[in-house]
């Protein structure tokens, strides 16, 4: 089956994605004793990664697992590539 995301239409979800991504990652190579703002961080970002991915249609239209599933691979081929 084919994502239901395309690179150049859904551009700005790939940038939120990757956002979170690299939130994400900050906060597993953490170190120090207070990882609670780079927590929050990764919440602020999600939220309005999700925020925007509702506000696409994408998830009325597919359903929440596939938009977000498929917004996720669409994330990581992009780090990849």
């Amino acid at each position: 089956m084919a994502s239901v995301i395309d690179p150049d239409r859904h551009s700005d979800l790939i940038r939120l994605q990757l956002a979170v991504f690299q939130a994400d990652r900050e906060l597993y190579t953490y170190t120090g004793d207070d990882a609670g703002p780079l927590r929050e961080k990764v919440r602020q970002a999600a939220a309005i990664k999700d925020a925007a991915l509702r506000e696409s249609g994408l998830v009325t239209e597919h359903g929440w697992y596939t938009a977000e599933q498929d917004l996720k691979r669409a994330g990581a081929a992009e780090t990849a590539g």
